[in-house]
């Protein structure tokens, strides 16, 4: 029991609170009994979130690409006709580094990439297997850093490209009968046609070029005769043993 004394308006109050259960508290003032139903205020419950930095984005750093060695192997066998580059030569995609002789045909061994000559392991002679060093090339290398934000322009507007004309297929080779059939010695595709029907060559010489396993094949001639049929145009595409032309 609790008691408490209480002064209102000059007035002397003794109050005693004998129970309290839930909010009903029994309670006595000056000697007379009352149920007293208490009111409670109700504390909300806050919860505080710590405040989030929003996270900090590192710039993404410079690399670089340092040069690096590309290896040209002997894509067939065969034997070294001439050298035509030297160390410390600049090349480009698509020059000659050399030319080698392989199933009697000159196959010129072309530079994929740009770059300088960093070592020749060949010379005029020697004879070469598949996948032997033929030349070091050293490519450049190339430096990119990270660039600064800049407003993204405008996209280009789209511009059809004319449609091309519609290419005539090639005629079918006249057929002929007897001579010596030149053959294509591997799958490729005619690059140029170098004699025409009615020729006469000689052995050795080339009758047309061919490209295949990104090298250029000259086709050539294996006896002195004439060109009686020529049965491929440039710009196609011939399976190993498909008919080249016809020599008397």
């Amino acid at each position: 029991m609790k008691k408490f004394k209480f002064i209102i308006d000059g007035s002397k109050y003794e109050v005693s609170v004998n129970e309290i259960e839930n909010n009903v508290a029994e309670v006595e003032v000056n000697g007379t009994p009352f149920t007293v139903e208490i009111e409670r205020e109700q504390k909300s419950t806050v919860t505080t979130r710590p405040s989030v930095k929003p996270a900090t984005v590192a710039p993404a750093a410079s690399h670089s690409t340092a040069a690096s060695t590309m290896v040209v192997k002997s894509p067939l066998p065969g034997s070294i006709m001439k050298v035509l580059v030297a160390v410390g030569d600049n090349v480009k995609r698509g020059d000659v580094l050399l030319t080698m002789e392989s199933m009697k045909m000159e196959n010129n061994i072309l530079a994929e990439v740009d770059g300088v000559i960093k070592a020749v392991a060949v010379e005029p002679g020697k004879n070469v297997l598949q996948d032997d060093k033929l030349v070091e090339l050293e490519t450049k290398g190339s430096s990119h850093s990270a660039p600064t934000e800049k407003p993204t322009p405008a996209p280009a507007p789209k511009v059809e490209a004319p449609k091309p004309a519609p290419v005539a297929a090639p005629s079918a080779p006249k057929p002929v009968v007897g001579g010596f059939k030149v053959k294509s010695p591997l799958p490729g595709s005619v690059l140029k046609v170098v004699v025409a029907e009615g020729q006469a060559v000689k052995r050795g010489d080339v009758l047309l070029t061919l490209e295949s396993m990104k090298m250029e094949n000259n086709i050539l001639a294996e006896k002195d005769g004439v060109v009686k049929s020529i049965a491929v145009t440039a710009g196609q595409s011939v399976m190993q043993d498909d008919l080249l032309l016809i020599m008397d």
